[in-house]
């Protein structure tokens, strides 16, 4: 696990090693261990290393035998060793890590190599022979990789702080991104908040040659099939096998390992999988103020598996004193207020180990959130037509908005996906054409590859390709990197999501019970008390966090004559969307002042330079001016 970067281009760039060296020092709390560089005439590389395995040999950038192929590599490959006995046959192996297998695999079988590997990575390869850089991501975009094309030359990295370093790329905003963010609380692949910035998307290549780019897709979730001809007993037994087998991969490392614990199915199926390899791993929870919602199942999950459970508490003081040093870690705006209790169990586990499980992708997969159980009042076959209608008639009107999600499962999901503002109206704010968004857009291509008459299916798959890598991974890769700390999810091994994906909704959710195939393929593996839970969510308590003095502080920031959201939308406005909560604060409300405050922070960070990195809101409120009423 690292933080990688590169430079490529025909135009000529002085001090290119000073510069690949300065975005590898911004990111080296993703990389505490060890750096390196290559650079040639064509092509400078730089990686900031989190030692995993093959702790002394595996230093990067790392070449092939003649030094024309390099790479520089983000990740873990979990089937590295049968590669490496594979390729010995042939190649001469240098180290005893996964990296080399890379630049092995693309002497033998070319950049299409990318589909024999099991893993999560994203890496930069350059082909000196060619000239031409290959940018490449995993399929479900575990780890993130941006990049930024401008002025003849192509930048990459891990982060996009560290292309904010080079001197060539332009920092103009992209309203339709912020407006996507103002919408959905997290900008989805390919947008960034900067217009010259992109995130190559999940399961693509992009080849750099000669100063043009060819982007294409090597893999995509697959759509649900209308019916399975198994038996639930068989569906159960694979899907058993597929995670053990997922978890004896990701298991395999030179350094501590340890799995986050919240007491709920997805991560006690985890360590299930973990103690079926004889293995006891140390377990990590942690709880919002004095909830404890979690703690006793979290104590019977640990105790059946035979893992040792760490606990950890996490209060409203903590997240006014964290966000502005998170906002920094994050890159981009990002509204989900799970960032905070995310980064505090990372940051307790990181005490301990270096690798960490995590149950991340079992509700995309298995139909564990309730949206998925809700179906249209109209027939699926022309809900869609009536529903989009009656919406745009109305453009923003609340009714018309409830009706059409009413009549149709698509639009009843893109309202609950909305969780800051309306799509219409989060654009007209940024001074854009009400209709035509990139959310509707998105969403709607989505639903039109899974088959209509499976709602629950069709909205899993929709979240698989947005919600998950949009929100959960980009900010579970965010915050455990922020305290060099490896996550691995091992549900999302790409055979277990193949599998899974393609199972109709309703087998998955029979009944309506959430993750109904999922809890039969545990029973009597994992204990009743966990599979009989009622479902509990990760996020903190928002709502009564803003009702209190975090909320006030955040109204003073965003209500004040310099307050960058203000001067980005008009403070008329900004105030309206406050003062239209304040007197009985909903979850709703809280949500949409919560992202207004991350992006007031994120403005001031990435756009005018200010390093917030160790105030807390409550300071930059006190120094913000009078208090709004």
């Amino acid at each position: 696990m690292c933080g990688i970067a590169g430079i490529v281009g025909s135009s000529p760039l002085a001090n290119r090693e000073q510069l690949i060296r300065g975005m590898c020092e911004s990111m080296t709390h993703r990389g505490p261990d060890d750096s390196g560089t290559f650079v040639s005439d064509e092509v400078a590389l730089g990686q900031a290393r989190l030692s995993i395995i093959d702790l002394p040999g595996g230093h990067q950038p790392l070449s092939n035998e003649d030094a024309t192929v390099w790479v520089t590599f983000n990740g873990e490959i979990y089937n590295y060793k049968e590669l490496r006995s594979e390729l010995s046959k042939t190649h001469r192996l240098t180290t005893l890590g996964d990296t080399e297998v890379l630049v092995h695999l693309y002497e033998d079988f070319g950049i299409n190599m990318v589909k024999r590997l099991n893993g999560m990575f994203a890496f930069g390869l350059w082909d000196a022979r060619l000239h031409s850089l290959f940018l490449v991501r995993d399929r479900l975009g575990i780890k993130p990789l941006y990049y930024a094309m401008y002025d003849g030359r192509v930048a990459f990295a891990s982060e996009l702080k560290a292309l904010l370093r080079l001197p060539f790329v332009p920092r103009d905003l992209d309203a339709e991104a912020l407006a996507e963010y103002l919408t959905l609380g997290y900008i989805t692949d390919p947008h960034t908040p900067f217009a010259h910035i992109r995130k190559l998307s999940c399961g693509s290549i992009l080849e750099i040659h000669e100063g043009q780019a060819t982007e294409r897709r090597y893999w995509e979730v697959p759509v649900p099939e209308s019916d399975s001809k198994a038996s639930l007993d068989d569906l159960c037994e694979e899907i058993r096998a597929l995670l053990e087998d997922a978890t004896r991969l990701q298991l395999r490392a030179d350094v501590p390992v340890g799995v986050f614990a919240s007491g709920g199915i997805d991560s006690t199926a985890i360590m299930w999988a973990a103690s079926r390899q004889g293995v006891s791993l140390e377990a990590f929870l942690c709880e919002f103020d004095d909830l404890k919602k979690d703690t006793p199942y979290a104590r019977v999950a640990a105790a059946a598996t035979g893992m040792r459970l760490t606990e950890s508490q996490l209060s409203q003081a903590d997240a006014g004193r964290l966000l502005p040093h998170l906002v920094w870690h994050l890159d981009e705006p990002h509204a989900d207020p799970s960032l905070i209790p995310c980064y505090m169990i990372a940051r307790e586990a990181a005490a301990h180990v270096k690798v960490i499980l995590n149950g991340t992708g079992g509700d995309e997969l298995f139909g564990g959130y309730a949206r998925y159980a809700v179906r249209g009042a109209v027939p699926a076959k022309w809900s869609a037509r009536s529903g989009r209608v009656i919406s745009r008639f109305a453009n923003s009107h609340s009714m018309a908005r409830k009706l059409a999600a009413g009549l149709d499962f698509r639009h009843r999901y893109v309202r609950r996906m909305s969780m800051v503002l309306p799509e219409t109206e989060a654009r007209t704010a940024l001074g854009l054409p009400a209709q035509g968004g990139k959310v509707e857009r998105m969403t709607d291509a989505l639903f039109a590859q899974a088959a209509s008459s499976d709602p629950a299916g069709a909205m899993m798959h929709v979240d698989l390709n947005v919600y998950l890598p949009g929100d959960l991974l980009m900010l579970l890769d965010k915050m455990t990197m922020a305290v060099s700390l490896e996550s691995r999810v091992p549900l999302l091994d790409h055979r277990l999501v193949e599998f899974a994906a393609r199972l109709p909704g309703a087998l998955k959710m029979q009944g309506g019970e959430l993750k109904f195939l999922l809890r039969r393929a545990l029973r009597k593996h994992v204990p009743d008390a966990i599979l009989d839970r009622p479902k509990q969510g990760f996020g903190p308590p928002v709502a009564s966090w803003m009702r209190a003095e975090l909320g006030a502080d955040a109204i003073q920031l965003l209500t004040h004559s310099d307050s960058r959201v203000g001067e980005l939308m008009g403070r008329d406005r900004i105030g309206a969307w406050i003062r239209a909560g304040r007197t009985d604060i909903s979850r709703t409300d809280a949500i949409r002042l919560w992202a207004l405050l991350v992006l007031e922070l994120w403005l001031r960070t990435f756009v005018d330079g200010e390093d917030l990195r160790d105030a807390d809101v409550g300071s930059l409120a006190g120094a913000g001016g009078a208090r709004w009423t």
